[in-house]
């Protein structure tokens, strides 16, 4: 069956090569693309080099452990605050139930709120002296008295963050440290330094720092994060410190500046968007269409308190919106089954000549109005939004707490595979409500379906909702349409042709 024209077969090709592509481009994106590097932090990095302060690691630091904790409960957290240092060696986020200081931190016997002059001795007595600790109501307070310096940490609770005052005499303006990023999976989200320079969001790789770096200039924010957490400070920042620690694979932030908030928790849109640090969400490179994408959906959970909800409403709307298309689309199909015996009669006639074939199929397309394209332009225009919803459900925290049925997370897989089972039927089902007219067309899009339930096991429960009810609602209209059009019951007179033969 050798012949050029473009069938259904072409529109099921156009459509696996255009999801490929993107498959193949987020991949390329996630794996191979080169990083962006500041410039401002090569070119400071080499003025300044002399500004990076060292952090002890390998001094005897790492065996001496915090002796005397005190811990202070919150609505939102829970911390211990050592009184060698003023050091936080435990933030433990109540509502997604995850301590955030890593066992890394631990071994290497190092915190946040540690401060570093570059003076070896200096800090030294900074984060290894006893300081004392009262707490004012939302307020623990850490002060330090030396013969020639002083040194007071504030640390207020402000609901879902914590402002830092840092006040010293004798020394200059110390480093902070921020900590290391939590660690989990990351399923293809960056994991890493990410820092805010002017209004542009850059996110550094791990692999590609070199022992320490330094960067200046007009710094909105800076930190580590993992794909759902992060752990750094906001505020007038003058300079952010960034190490390479451990065998390459771990790196520290440490932070110079004035007016500091430092937030450690979950990259909770609600908590971030109030404080300003919306921009620490990774929208990636789809972020045009991802990130108004995820503002709607979290403006209907906010109003409906359902992540299912929002899933099922963005769903219906797009399905709303594409219903001309699939109209269009529907009708376009039922034409190709009624050509279906002149096509036949066409390929019997030129089977071998392929070139004149493929003319009169053009011809017979162009008298009966059928637009091959049409049946396939629904699903192409669903797969932007279809990669958009899937970075959307990677990045939002807030979907780790959400359930649905016998799926514990929509951030997660579906542990027994139900859903990916259910998306695979109903894409099956589409073939019997709107089959092909050849035969080979069908088994292929079986085959097609087989294919993306594998695909779709391990993707997030939530991607995987959208997916069957955008088959749902396809099948409804479908069956809508041809009951409206009566074009369900036009192929039967092919079979009598058929028989006449």
């Amino acid at each position: 069956m050798e012949r050029k024209d473009l069938d259904i077969k072409g529109l099921l090709i156009i459509f696996l090569a255009t999801t490929l592509f993107f498959f193949g481009y987020q991949a390329y994106l996630i794996l191979f693309a080169p990083k962006e590097t500041p410039k401002q932090a090569q070119q400071q990095t080499q003025e300044l080099p002399k500004e990076v302060p060292n952090l002890l690691l390998g001094s005897g630091r790492e065996a001496q452990k915090p002796q005397h904790i005190k811990t202070y409960d919150f609505e939102k957290f829970r911390i211990s605050v050592s009184e060698e240092g003023a050091r936080l060696v435990s933030i433990y986020d109540k509502k997604y139930k995850r301590e955030l200081i890593t066992e890394e931190e631990k071994k290497y016997g190092i915190y946040p709120l540690e401060l570093f002059t570059g003076d070896p001795s200096t800090d030294q007595l900074l984060n290894f002296s006893r300081y004392e600790i009262l707490q004012e109501g939302n307020r623990i307070r850490a002060t330090l008295k030396g013969e020639k310096l002083q040194v007071v940490k504030t640390l207020e609770y402000k609901g879902d963050y914590f402002k830092l005052e840092l006040r010293v005499e004798g020394i200059p303006k110390p480093f902070v440290l921020a900590g290391m990023r939590v660690k989990e999976d990351e399923f293809y989200t960056h994991a890493g330094p990410v820092l805010k320079i002017g209004d542009e969001v850059q996110r550094l790789e791990v692999k590609d720092l070199k022992g320490k770096e330094l960067i200046t200039g007009d710094i909105k924010f800076a930190g580590e994060e993992s794909r759902y957490f992060f752990k750094g400070f906001a505020g007038s920042l003058q300079a952010v410190a960034i190490y390479r620690v451990g065998e390459g694979q771990d790196s520290l932030m440490a932070v110079k500046g004035e007016n500091l908030l430092f937030y450690a928790g979950a990259k909770e849109y609600a908590r971030l968007r109030n404080i300003g640090l919306s921009d620490v969400l990774d929208y990636g490179s789809l972020k045009l269409l991802v990130k108004p994408l995820f503002i709607f959906m979290h403006w209907i959970y906010e109003h409906l308190h359902s992540w299912v909800i929002s899933i099922f409403v963005l769903t219906l709307l797009v399905r709303l919106l594409m219903f001309p298309l699939t109209y269009k689309s529907t009708v376009a199909m039922s034409k190709m089954s009624e050509l279906a015996p002149k096509m036949q009669e066409l390929k019997e006639k030129y089977k071998d000549d392929p070139v004149k074939f493929q003319e009169e199929m053009m011809k017979l397309y162009a008298e009966a109005g059928f637009n091959p394209m049409s049946g396939c332009l629904p699903i192409l225009l669903q797969i932007p939004v279809f990669f958009a919803l899937y970075k959307v459900l990677t990045i939002t925290a807030d979907l780790q707490l959400a359930g649905f049925l016998w799926v514990h997370s929509l951030a997660e897989k579906d542990p027994y595979y139900i859903l990916p089972l259910l998306m695979g039927a109903t894409m099956i089902a589409q073939q019997f409500i709107s089959p092909s007219p050849e035969r080979t067309q069908n088994y292929m899009m079986i085959i097609t379906s087989v294919v993306f339930t594998f695909l779709f096991a391990n993707f997030p429960a939530g991607l995987v909702l959208y997916w069957t009810l955008n088959n749902i609602f396809n099948l409804g209209q479908t069956y809508v349409i041809k009951r409206l059009t009566g074009t369900g019951k036009k192929p039967q007179p092919q079979k009598k042709k058929d028989k006449k033969k």
